[in-house]
């Protein structure tokens, strides 16, 4: 597909399927896509794999090590335990362990299924196009950042108004509905004195400015490296284009260094791009684990 294709980011952006465009309130509204399908697959798949390793799991005996699907499962679970929910939350780990957990292995299949050349195939077959990497989509990206910033006012609206009702014996009632000037000011970093009262709402602003900002530094740290992996893919492909038509077209000697160094690079560059989408999905889990902890459980 990246050989059909004369513009670089043509695999990388999200195409619409035929039919599924609609207007709402004068706004197109796509209803169904490439990057839609290609995370619904995703979605399927690792559903589908967790469910039968559960249904392995809980044959298992007594003293029966795991194998096979279940120890991959396990080995995932753990890894998100120990290596992301408990550095960043520490008692806090197993109440969002499985939020951690459901974003952690969503995002890196989806991340694996871009790498997959579903596209072409359903192409080929005269399917609509699907399988283009979400992550690649800037929209995706902000639904990802817009999903972990709502986690963060969620808990720390419940956190706030759980500890002044604890505190100060309200009633729930009142206590949820000033739980977000609390939290607001509860961001606020503690200063004795004048200055401290003076200071409250500044400095409360500003972090909650820090909150908007570090959810959208998720979308575009996560968005920027899995589009510049597959853009460069797309560079690569397009020398060996550019140096066969000069062959064809000038008896050009370039393509037998050109095309073989581009193909050995793409092959290096696959490779890396499977160590990026794990390592990306780690990353932006990992994060949105500290912005939690930070903002929503943490004291200021």
């Amino acid at each position: 597909m990246i050989l059909a294709s004369a513009d670089l980011m043509e695999h990388v952006s999200d195409h619409a399927w035929p039919g599924c465009v609609v207007e709402v309130f004068g706004m197109p509204v796509t209803l169904m896509s490439s990057g839609i399908a290609t995370m619904l697959l995703a979605g399927l798949g690792v559903s589908v794999l967790f469910l039968l390793a559960g249904r392995r799991a809980a044959r298992l005996g007594p003293g029966e090590v795991p194998h096979g699907l279940v120890n991959v499962a396990e080995v995932i679970v753990v890894f998100v335990r120990d290596m992301i929910a408990r550095p960043a939350l520490h008692d806090r780990a197993y109440a969002y362990l499985p939020f951690l957990l459901t974003l952690f292995v969503f995002i890196l299949g989806i991340n694996l299924f871009g790498l997959i050349p579903l596209e072409s195939l359903s192409v080929a077959v005269g399917l609509p196009p699907m399988g283009v990497p979400a992550t690649s989509i800037a929209t995706v990206c902000v639904g990802f950042g817009l999903i972990t910033l709502v986690t963060i006012l969620g808990a720390g609206l419940k956190k706030a108004a759980y500890r002044t009702q604890c505190r100060r014996g309200w009633s729930p009632i009142a206590c949820l509905l000033l739980s977000p000037v609390l939290w607001f000011f509860g961001l606020s970093p503690h200063i004795e004195g004048v200055i401290g009262r003076l200071m409250l709402v500044p400095l409360a602003l500003l972090e909650l400015v820090g909150v908007l900002a570090k959810s959208f530094s998720l979308m575009v740290r996560l968005c920027a490296n899995i589009l510049s992996g597959h853009t460069l893919l797309g560079v690569m492909m397009m020398f060996i284009l550019q140096t066969l038509a000069g062959f064809l077209r000038e008896q050009s000697p370039h393509l037998f260094y050109v095309g073989p160094a581009c193909i050995l690079a793409s092959a290096l560059v696959s490779v890396l791009e499977l160590l990026v989408a794990g390592l990306q999905a780690y990353i932006f889990t990992f994060l949105s684990a500290m912005f939690i902890g930070l903002y929503a459980e943490g004291e200021h």
